[in-house]
């Protein structure tokens, strides 16, 4: 799997790099058909009063990840106000994704598998 970075305002160290890396690498055990995965990391100063905020109060830190598999893309995206936290909670939300794939294809297979028999029967 590649893992591509994209950073505005902040600079990514070599242990956030690490700890990202752990984290996307661990999503692998779901599937191994994930090709590419690209992490966009964004920080917004909170600004003074009389200027327009476009993101949520308080909440610095923007992260999407996206996954490119076969025929398909899972997209999370998370805002908070440090970067472990935002990683944990897209974790989970791509962790549902990967599972809710995983099992559509078993269900597929299912469904397949009990129409060839039916076919058979009649046959």
């Amino acid at each position: 799997m590649e893992i591509k970075y994209f950073t505005k305002n902040i600079t990514l160290s070599g242990e956030l790099q690490k700890f990202l890396e752990e984290k996307i690498q661990k999503l692998s055990r779901y599937t191994d058909k994930i090709w590419e995965a690209r992490v966009d990391l964004s920080y917004h100063p909170t600004r003074p009063k009389g200027h327009k905020i476009t993101h949520v109060k308080g909440e610095t830190i923007r992260l999407e990840i996206s996954l490119r598999m076969p025929n398909k893309i899972l997209y999370a995206t998370e805002r908070a106000k440090d970067l472990q936290t935002a990683v944990d909670s897209i974790e989970k939300k791509l962790r549902k994704q990967l599972e809710r794939y995983k099992n559509f294809g078993q269900f597929k297979r299912r469904q397949t598998k009990l129409i060839i028999r039916k076919i058979k029967t009649i046959g």
